[in-house]
C-alpha cells in the first residue's frame, strides 16, 4: 500500500505531537494547577495547645500562649487587656475558619504593598497535640466600603498567593492596637 505525501506528513505530525505529550508528561512539564482555596486556615480548636504570635516589624509584640489543662498561660510578659485564657479563646474563635474573600495575586508582586515581606509581616502559629502546626502570615489591613468593613491581606507560609480576608486579624496583638484596662494605650 502506497501512501500519498500529504498522508505521510499527517502521520508524522501526529506522531510528533503524541511524542511531545509523552515526553512532557514523563519529565513533569505540566502546569501546576490547583483548586482555589476556600479557607486560609482551619483549626481543630480543641487540639490547639500553643498559640504563637510574631511581629517581624516590632518583636516587642511577641506573644505565646500555652494551654495548661483548661486554662491558658501567657509566656511573654506584656500588657494585655484580656487575661490569657480569654485572649486564647478569642484568638481560637477568630482563626477557627478564615474564609478567602478574594485572591489578590502573587506574593512577589504584592508582598511589599501589603506588608507581607520578611521584615514587616506578622505570623500567627497554632500548634496542636500531635505536633502539627498551622500558620498564617498577616499583612496590612484596610477598610472596605459598605457592609464588609475591614479586610486583612494574608499569605499561607510556603505558598505564593496573597489573599484578602474579612476582619482585622491583627486586632489588639500589636502595641498600636492594644488598650490597657484604664483606657490608655499599652506599651
Amino acid at each position: 500500500m502506497k501512501l500519498s505525501t500529504s498522508t505521510k506528513a499527517l502521520l508524522i505530525a501526529t506522531a510528533a505531537i503524541v511524542l511531545l505529550f509523552v515526553l512532557g508528561d514523563r519529565f513533569g512539564m505540566r502546569s501546576n494547577t490547583k483548586d482555589p482555596r476556600e479557607f486560609v486556615i482551619e483549626l481543630d480548636t480543641a487540639a490547639v495547645i500553643t498559640i504563637r504570635f510574631e511581629d517581624h516589624a516590632d518583636p516587642r509584640n511577641a506573644l505565646q500562649l500555652v494551654r495548661k489543662g483548661t486554662a491558658w498561660e501567657r509566656m511573654a510578659q506584656r500588657a494585655d487587656s484580656l487575661p490569657a485564657t480569654e485572649q486564647a479563646r478569642a484568638l481560637l474563635a477568630q482563626f477557627q475558619r478564615v474564609p478567602v474573600k478574594r485572591d489578590m495575586g502573587m506574593i512577589l508582586l504584592l508582598g511589599e504593598r501589603y506588608q507581607l515581606t520578611d521584615s514587616t509581616l506578622c505570623r500567627i502559629t497554632f500548634a496542636d497535640l500531635d505536633g502539627g502546626e498551622r500558620a498564617l502570615n498577616l499583612g496590612s489591613s484596610t477598610f472596605a466600603p459598605g457592609k464588609v468593613g475591614s479586610w486583612t491581606y494574608v499569605n499561607v507560609p510556603g505558598e505564593k498567593e496573597v489573599y484578602a480576608v474579612e476582619g482585622l486579624l491583627v486586632g489588639d496583638l500589636r502595641a498600636e492596637h492594644r488598650v490597657d484596662r484604664s483606657g490608655g494605650l499599652a506599651a
